[in-house]
């Protein structure tokens, strides 16, 4: 009986469904499809005779798990419906889609039937919601992190190097003589400096450290993981490559005047705060000026 009811509603839901634009998808009680649209063919590369009666609807997830979780938000809901949920469906092919997903039980006569669900494809929505959050933590002119990201990323991180107590380190980057490049070549070139430093920084850096441009031709680098020792080795490293460059690729096509990286570096005294520990950082490069401070 419930499985003759189950496929009367699905053919008189038949037509509507396959004209609908969005993906829309019948499981029976035993959780296998029964109705898959042409939208559904298309967002999932499969057909409709390869699904119909044959494919679980587990399998068009990507884990168990997110399979059982609708399940079980049907089953709990009061109204036996479920609205705008967020989950992801596995195509044919492998990929990930993110979808959400409104779906309702199919009752006739107080019985279960199976039940049916409208999924709508975010996948631009989350490729524009990834790239306007890209956006904004980066600076336009040089492509690294910008001054706002740098504000909402340290304090968690010195939160994180407390708890554990793990080490942290800050370094503060100042262009010595900078101001003689604008003077002297235009703004233009004096732009081409910065995303030359920020190309110099992100090519010495390791995978793990994090690098910013916090204004002007101030530069700040969080060192993860990372004690005052290991942070010199690194800066230094940095201070060498970037007169090396400037001096060989740089200044050579623009006979402009020399520029020098200074730095100070600070490791996290984790009873300090992040103001503090800026403080320090800028302190000892404006104390250093052409060498490390510790």
């Amino acid at each position: 009986m419930p499985v003759h009811g189950l496929a009367d509603i699905v053919a008189d839901l038949q037509e509507l469904v396959l004209l609908c634009p969005d993906p829309i998808i019948a499981v029976n009680l035993a959780g296998v499809i029964v109705l898959f649209n042409t939208a559904a063919e298309r967002l999932l590369g499969y057909s409709r005779d390869e699904v119909v009666e044959h494919l679980p609807i587990k399998n068009v997830y990507p884990t168990l798990d997110q399979a059982r979780n609708v399940k079980r938000q049907l089953d709990t809901s009061p109204d036996r419906q479920i609205e705008g949920y967020e989950t992801q469906l596995i195509s044919k092919g492998g990929r990930v889609i993110d979808i959400r997903l409104s779906a309702k039980l199919i009752v006739r006569g107080g019985e279960v039937f199976g039940s049916i669900g409208f999924f709508h494809d975010l996948t631009e929505s989350k490729q524009l919601e990834a790239t306007l959050k890209q956006l904004s933590i980066t600076d336009s002119l040089t492509g690294l992190h910008n001054q706002r990201h740098f504000l909402a990323v340290l304090e968690p991180e010195m939160e994180r190097a407390k708890r554990y107590h793990r080490p942290l380190s800050l370094i503060c980057i100042d262009l010595d003589n900078f101001k003689q490049v604008n003077d002297q070549l235009g703004h233009l070139e004096g732009d081409n400096a910065l995303r030359f430093t920020a190309h110099i920084i992100q090519k010495e850096l390791r995978k793990t450290d994090l690098a910013f441009r916090y204004g002007g031709d101030e530069f700040m680098v969080l060192l993860l993981e990372t004690r005052w020792e290991e942070g010199d080795v690194i800066g230094q490293r940095l201070q060498a490559s970037f007169d090396r460059s400037w001096d060989e690729e740089w200044n050579p096509k623009r006979r402009c005047p020399v520029v020098h990286m200074s730095m100070g570096i600070a490791e996290f005294d984790q009873h300090e705060s992040a103001e503090a520990l800026m403080r320090r950082a800028d302190n000892l490069m404006y104390e250093g000026k052409s060498g490390c401070g510790r």
